[in-house]
């Protein structure tokens, strides 16, 4: 009896489950589950910060290799403008202002590509020979640090300002009813002819369909003016009258005066 007794026990059955520690594995695995779970989000989140960082770096350079190729680009437009102002292809010049571009010179405004920047360029320009490049006169040289030139692209590279150091000739007709200088007229000769030297102050804009940069206002921004001519031993500063009468009324003025104080 007390042998069946003994093997009748639960405690020492094989075939009776263990409860209790069934219950605490299923607790501690669902605690873990828990852990887990919560911890996932946090496990993950320095992976992610790793690829957005890597994807914002990335687009930093990339804006900024941008930026460098349109700086470049704005420096050969200025190129392209110095070379057909030099050799008098002024149907190219203008060619590279926006519809509504605009010249600041001498005191008048010259507005729209295709009213008073032609203007000023076919019928004022081309005349006087205006726009060859000259060195600058002797005593009149510029302070090479202060001359250096800029080039500032919008963030969004949209647009752009810029600033480049001019040295060139301007002539002006001269226009008198004296025969003589009729005669001098005549003979491709009668211009009155100067040394000046500055700083283009210019805004481009980017037009978005081609990706080409286009000039949208050039200023003159006049720093020396010489009676100076190369080959000549003679520089000695002048004063020229700015434009004092608006188009039409000067059939080569500007189309707004520019008024100083």
């Amino acid at each position: 009896m007390d042998i069946f007794r003994r093997a009748s026990k639960p405690s020492d059955s094989p075939e009776q489950p263990n409860t209790g520690r069934r219950s605490f594995m299923w607790k501690v695995g669902a605690g873990m589950s828990a852990v887990m779970a919560f911890a996932v989000p946090g496990m993950s989140r320095p992976g992610m910060d790793r690829d957005t960082e890597l994807k914002t770096r990335v687009d930093q350079l990339s804006n900024r290799l941008g930026i460098l190729e349109d700086e470049n680009a704005i420096r050969e437009l200025h190129k392209s403008y110095e070379t057909c102002l030099n050799s008098g292809k002024y149907e190219d010049v203008v060619n590279l202002f926006t519809i509504n571009g605009e010249v600041l010179f001498n005191g008048g405004v010259f507005k729209g590509k295709e009213g008073g920047v032609r203007r000023l360029y076919f019928e004022h320009f081309s005349p006087g020979l205006t726009g060859k490049r000259i060195d600058p006169a002797p005593g009149f040289q510029p302070d090479i640090e202060k001359e250096q030139d800029r080039i500032k692209v919008a963030a969004d590279r949209k647009s752009a300002k810029a600033q480049f150091s001019y040295s060139m000739q301007v002539g002006v007709p001269m226009v008198s009813d004296w025969p003589l200088i009729k005669m001098i007229r005549l003979h491709g000769q009668g211009i009155r002819k100067w040394w000046e030297g500055g700083v283009y102050d210019v805004s481009y804009v980017k037009d978005m369909k081609d990706g080409t940069w286009k000039i949208e206002r050039l200023e003159h921004r006049v720093l020396s003016k010489a009676d100076y001519r190369p080959g000549k031993s003679y520089a000695r500063p002048i004063s020229v009258p700015l434009f004092s009468k608006r188009y039409p009324e000067d059939p080569v003025g500007p189309d707004r005066l520019i008024t100083t104080t």
